[in-house]
């Protein structure tokens, strides 16, 4: 008994020439498709606008106004307490700087802070380039109001379940307030220097930074030029320029 399965047959059932290409592109397109309608699929987002009033400071009685975006998961409330990200921007950079960050991590059920740091942008206050008593202090504020979210979720009164998130200046940021507050529960630092001093006036004999060569191009480009750089991933630098007035 002759099978039907015989080799002429299956070359007649199979597409040949460009009937072989569209087919394949068809069943491509097919598997995006299925793919994309069963991807799993994060909460929606929702998003405050605020410009915070914070103190800091060498006495920490210094108001400064820090304009702020918070991005909550919809499904985040005081039922479903949700941990946290305290998010900044790179040098020259703004909130902005890291918009697309925050959504990802709401998307993925994050609470999301992103600030613009003074000086930049619309806050207010001067640069003080990642100064503990200001920038640091400044991001201090910034989770004790992340602590009194009834939507996030705290580890005990006025400790938030947080992890704070940077590039370059925004990195150096998260370094030196999770060395001093110990709220923070972990940090991603990305790109960043342990040093500016020793970055701009290096000295690889072991000696003292200033008695290295002292690096005017990048200097002048660092405080110069901040805001006319592009952007990139975590906000490592931004076009102030660029951002809505």
């Amino acid at each position: 008994m002759t099978s039907r399965l015989s080799i002429p047959r299956i070359r007649r059932a199979l597409p040949t020439g460009r009937r072989a290409v569209v087919a394949a592109v068809v069943v491509v397109l097919l598997a995006v498709a299925v793919g994309w309608a069963v991807r799993p699929r994060g909460p929606e987002v929702r998003t405050e606008v605020a410009m915070l009033t914070v103190r800091s400071g060498p006495d920490g009685q210094q108001p400064v106004d820090l304009d702020t975006t918070f991005y909550l998961p919809d499904d985040a409330s005081a039922r479903h307490k949700v941990p946290a990200v305290l998010l900044a921007h790179g040098f020259g950079g703004t909130k902005e700087s890291v918009r697309d960050d925050a959504e990802e991590f709401a998307g993925r059920g994050y609470a999301v802070l992103t600030w613009t740091a003074r000086g930049f942008g619309r806050s207010g206050g001067e640069i003080h380039l990642d100064n503990p008593d200001y920038e640091v202090r400044d991001a201090q504020r910034l989770l004790d109001w992340l602590a009194a979210r009834p939507e996030v979720r705290t580890d005990a009164a006025g400790d938030p379940r947080i992890g704070v998130v940077g590039g370059s200046y925004g990195g150096a940021l998260a370094l030196l307030l999770a060395a001093q507050d110990r709220r923070v529960d972990a940090i991603v630092p990305m790109i960043t220097w342990n040093d500016l001093t020793r970055s701009l006036v290096p000295d690889n004999a072991g000696g003292p930074a200033t008695a290295g060569v002292f690096k005017k191009g990048w200097a002048g480009l660092f405080f110069g030029g901040g805001g006319s750089v592009g952007s990139g991933p975590a906000g490592f630098s931004g076009n102030i320029a660029a951002q809505p007035q």
